[in-house]
This record gives C-alpha cells, structure tokens and sequence, in this order.
C-alpha cells in the first residue's frame, strides 16, 4: 500500500469509527501525543482528545463526509488538506433526510512512526466561524 493509499485510509476510518461513537479505537488515528484543534480548544494527547470528543458528541446522529483530500508527503511525514461537510438529520422526516449543517477543512500533519502514519496534529476550520 503506498503512503498516500495509508493516509486515506486513516482519514476513513478518523470519519467512520467518531460517526459510529467507537472512540476507543478512533483516537488510534492520532499518534499518543496528538493534537487535535477545534474552535478555541487545543487537546493534547489521546486521553483528553477522546474524553473532550466523546463528551462533545455523546447525542450527535450527524455524519461527516470527508473529501478533496491533497496529500503531500516528504519522507515520514505528510502534511494533509481536506474538506468536509457535517450532516445532521432532519428532524421528522421519512424517509430520513439530511441538512448540511456545517462545511470547512482538516488541516493535518501526518507522521510515519514506527512504520505507522497517523496523526500528529488536526486543526479543523469551520467555514463562518473564521
């Protein structure tokens, strides 16, 4: 699998397993001292990336779609861009419907450790908000 084919898939499963609320296995995508930026937070580290997460999201149905991804990798690490759009589902209807609720991008460093890429550090911008 080439390094870019690694990459994606670490940015599947990063939307795959918070959507489905698996946050034990989904802050693996982060290296132990990951960051991870959002708003005016800074986390640092596994423990407090998924305690804050979990806790945000504990009641969110939404679903994120992540997309547009440039990867531009220089030995073991990666620098990532892509975009992203947050469904929320429309309250009432059937069949279930879904609203763009939010849009911005994920601004990533990747590193290769170990023979392993995750995440160094996530930085998520939403549109309007910055």
């Amino acid at each position: 699998m080439s390094d870019e084919e690694s990459i994606r898939l670490v940015l599947a499963r990063f939307i795959q397993l918070r959507d489905d609320k698996r946050y034990r296995e989904w802050v693996d995508c982060f290296h132990e001292d990951g960051i991870f930026e959002y708003a005016s937070n800074r986390l640092l580290g596994r423990d407090a990336i998924r305690d804050n997460v979990s806790q945000l999201l504990a009641g969110d149905r939404g679903k994120h779609l992540c997309m547009n991804s440039i990867i531009e990798v220089n030995g073991d690490a990666a620098n990532v861009s892509s975009d992203f759009v947050k469904l929320n589902p429309h309250e009432g209807a059937t069949p279930a419907r879904y609203e763009i609720v939010a849009t911005g991008r994920y601004e990533d460093l990747f590193e290769r450790r170990d023979g392993a890429w995750r995440i160094a550090s996530r930085r998520v911008r939403i549109m309007g908000l910055e």
